[in-house]
């Protein structure tokens, strides 16, 4: 594993893009007509109950992140293959890149902001982070839902206590729970944040992302400096 990819795995990152995971869902819900940008059973089930009352108009609001969702999982396919990779190196970096300067172009207002193409575009380049960043430490996460963690979450628990005590399952238990409480955290700040600024807000989850970057940056020099030393070390022994 790269210096990178690990420090791609770490608690910081993790609750940086999970904070961002919870703010985006919050943003587009409260200011964009009631879609969420990542919860694509929450839009599913929306879509649904338009259909049922004869609301297409509303209906048809939940479609498109549905198919950027669809089309990002394929694009994430598509990086991971070994060919492409000869090509992009660090896919994981290059998906948060890309995520970053959408969202402060959205946020900048250099483009007259449409629902068109926020929302499926902020679908997709989530879709991309949630699955270039898949793990904290060894265990398995997503950022930018909050289902899979809480249910793992709550067996974790209970495998960590019954029939008998297993602190390595309560420190996983720990960890995805500390995710479900940063998702909420982050979508209490972007409900809030969106309701007072509208799309100005965006730049929170601009600034959430460069943290993650930047804490990513900093772990992957410092683990490729001992490596260095270590290396340098066995060498002279």
């Amino acid at each position: 594993m790269t210096p990178l990819e690990l420090a791609g795995r770490s608690r910081g990152v993790a609750v940086l893009l999970t904070l961002s995971g919870g703010f985006l869902d919050a943003f587009t819900y409260v200011g964009h007509g009631g879609v969420f940008a990542n919860a694509m059973s929450g839009n599913i089930a929306l879509l649904g109950i338009h259909m049922a009352s004869g609301d297409w108009t509303q209906a048809a609001r939940h479609v498109p992140p549905l198919v950027a969702f669809v089309l990002a999982v394929c694009v994430a396919h598509l990086l991971s293959l070994t060919r492409v990779n000869q090509y992009i190196r660090r896919p994981a970096l290059v998906c948060l890149l890309l995520e970053i300067g959408f969202l402060a172009l959205a946020a900048s207002n250099l483009v007259p902001v449409s629902d068109i193409w926020l929302i499926p575009g902020i679908t997709f380049v989530a879709t991309l982070q949630t699955l270039s960043f898949t793990h904290v430490g060894n265990l398995a996460y997503t950022s930018v839902m909050t289902t899979g963690n809480l249910r793992r979450a709550t067996k974790m628990l209970l495998e960590g206590l019954i029939p008998r005590y297993d602190k390595g399952a309560l420190h996983d238990a720990s960890l995805l729970g500390a995710a479900g409480f940063c998702f909420l955290t982050g979508a209490v700040l972007g409900g809030y944040t969106t309701a007072v600024a509208k799309d100005k807000a965006m730049w929170i989850a601009v600034l959430l992302l460069v943290a993650a970057l930047a804490r990513m940056c900093q772990l992957a020099r410092r683990e490729s400096v001992r490596r260095s030393a270590e290396s340098n070390s066995s060498n002279f022994a």
